[in-house]
This record gives C-alpha cells, structure tokens and sequence, in this order.
C-alpha cells in the first residue's frame, strides 16, 4: 500500500519559493492511511506513516476503528463515485489512498494527551499511477461533505513575508497571526508539474520548535521536526 511521503522543510528545500501555493494548518498528530480500491468498492489496507496497521494494531488499533465506525467510509465512497465521470479526478483510478492525520488539541510531536477528544482530518489524497490530486480538486470534492480537513491558512506566492508570519506566530499570545496555527503550515503548489509531480514543504512556528527542544534531546529533535 501507499504510505505517506515525508515532507520537506523549508531551509532544506526552498525549490517552492516563489510559487503559487496553497497552505494548510500543519495539524499536529499522526498519519493515518486508508485505501479504497474502486472497482471493489472495499477499503484496506489501512497504516501509518510507514507500516501496515489493523484493528489490533497497539498503537493505530482504535484509529482503524474509529474509521471504520464513522460516516467517513460511506461519504468518501459517494465521492469517489460522483467523481468519476469522464474527464474527472476519480476517473480510471483503481485504487485511492485518503491519508488523514489523528490528533486532538493538546496532541503535540504525535503524542497524544489522555481524556483528550480525537479527530481524524483528511489532509491528502493519492490516486494509484497518478499521483496526489491538485489542491483545487481536493478542496472541490471534500470541503464541506462531512469530512475533517485542516483549514486553509493561504493561497498565494510563497515570499519572505508569509513565511517570516509562520515561523513567528505564537498562537497562545492574544496578538498573534493566526491563533489556529500551532505547529505551522504545509504548502503544496498549486498546480501540477511534468509527470504529475505536486511539490510539498512545510514550515513549523518557532514555538513549536522550542517547546519540542524543551521536551526532546538533540537527537530525537532531529527526527521530529
């Protein structure tokens, strides 16, 4: 099955500045994958980041469950289908993988806080052989159809400015930027390149990094951020 890319960071890969962009809240939790094969109509396998999960899986356990007695199975179905026509985004794709992420609002580095209300946001979507939809297309069949998704934070070039508000806003203080963005926020261009390539790179808030390196050694830092 399709596991989730790793998304680069900025000061690693400034290959977007400069572009049209559409940018996410960066929810802060864990990756959740779900496929659905669309012939069969059936969903499985399902998995985190980079494993294959189950019911009985420690740690992804009650997430598979959770999906599996939400709406979200039938909703995404209904789309899948209503999206099918000729010329459209679900159209000749076999399988599709709805990646979400499970987090609740104390949920911080992927750690969760007991008693906390958990949620499952649909974050990005993979058609096999083709690649992750456009944002547009992501945007025209799931917003508003009972499906999470992160709120969209902006769409513009990436420049200096929008990235310098990012890294400096602190959601706890009254006069902040954004009071929604804790973590930071994922970019993903606009539009698709030569061989259905959709770029990605995110940019975290410098709270979010000196709470992680307050809690975290050096080391375990390096493979959070």
């Amino acid at each position: 099955m399709k596991h989730y890319d790793s998304i680069p960071r900025i000061q690693d890969d400034g290959s977007l500045k400069g572009e049209m962009v559409v940018g996410y809240n960066k929810l802060d939790g864990q990756n959740f994958v779900a496929s659905y094969n669309c012939r069969k109509k059936t969903w499985g396998p399902f998995g985190s980041r980079t494993v294959t999960v189950d019911e009985n899986s420690e740690q992804f356990g009650q997430v598979v469950k959770w999906f599996k007695n939400s709406n979200y199975p039938e909703i995404i179905a209904k789309i899948v289908k209503d999206y099918s026509g000729k010329g459209d985004v679900f159209t000749g794709v076999d399988e599709v993988t709805f990646v979400s992420e499970w987090y609740g609002w104390n949920s911080f580095a992927g750690k969760h806080q007991d008693g906390d209300e958990m949620h499952l946001a649909l974050i990005d979507v993979f058609l096999k052989k083709k690649g992750y939809i456009e944002p547009k297309n992501y945007e025209m069949c799931f917003r508003n159809s009972g499906i999470e998704m992160p709120d969209l934070i902006y769409s513009g070039v990436l420049d200096a400015d929008i990235i310098s508000k990012i890294q400096g806003n602190d959601w706890t203080q009254p006069d902040c930027w954004n009071s929604k963005v804790k973590e930071g926020v994922v970019f993903k261009r606009s539009t698709l390149l030569k061989g259905q390539r959709r770029p990605s790179v995110k940019i975290k808030t410098k709270w979010w990094i000196e709470k992680l390196h307050s809690m975290y050694t050096e080391e375990e830092c390096k493979k959070l951020e």
